[in-house]
């Protein structure tokens, strides 16, 4: 991975937001920065890395001078490499009360939708919205459709979505406003494991029609 940094700007007394390529370099980046000394939290997102620093122990333009001094000396083919999961569906039905709505949108029948999203390797850009949620992204936007216009107040908790390109994983139940084209009996929230959730950012996700 080359990375190519686009912007440093301080958001907060306290942060700093870094502009990077991607959510892979921005999860890279997070993981070399958080060693950093006066470094509180370094958090990769899809497209910037929020830097919380300790304030009290180093002013801002020093602090920016350290980052910026960082970042250039950064390796050049870093990654960050995440585990590789199967995840099981059910695609249609209760289970993805959406389907037939998004396969109208893409002009597919839903065979080959199920063939184009189980075809493609997901890799996990974020987790966000609600504890354990996986953003992901694959299918080079191939599947692109919008969110729902009235989101639902409760989506069962392994329920998958389609939203902009995107498809999102419910760790937990709760709202939201992503088309729902299938469910999981994979077990994403593991409350009794060190790392609760199954899924982190950087990891690859290929998903089996059941």
């Amino acid at each position: 991975m080359t990375t190519s940094i686009e912007s440093i700007e301080q958001v907060a007394d306290d942060r700093f937001a870094i502009g990077v390529d991607s959510a892979k370099e921005g999860q890279a980046v997070a993981a070399a920065l958080q060693t950093l000394p006066h470094v509180v939290e370094s958090v990769g997102g899809i497209s910037t890395v929020e830097l919380m620093f300790d304030v009290a122990s180093i002013g801002a333009d020093e602090f920016r001078g350290q980052l910026a001094a960082a970042l250039c000396s950064m390796p050049q083919d870093s990654e960050t490499a995440g585990q590789v999961h199967e995840i099981p569906v059910h695609y249609g039905g209760p289970d993805g009360p959406d389907l037939e709505a998004v396969c109208s949108e893409l002009g597919l029948s839903n065979d080959e939708f199920i063939e184009q999203h189980t075809s493609a390797e997901w890799s996990v850009a974020m987790l966000g919205f609600t504890p354990g949620f996986a953003y992901l992204d694959g299918a080079d936007g191939s599947l692109a459709v919008p969110r729902r216009s009235t989101p639902r107040q409760s989506v069962p908790a392994g329920s998958v979505g389609l939203a902009g390109g995107r498809t999102g994983l419910y760790a937990l139940p709760g709202p939201g406003g992503w088309q729902l084209v299938g469910r999981t009996d994979a077990a994403l929230f593991r409350p009794d494991q060190p790392s609760p959730f199954l899924l982190a950012a950087c990891d690859r996700v290929r998903f089996v029609a059941v």
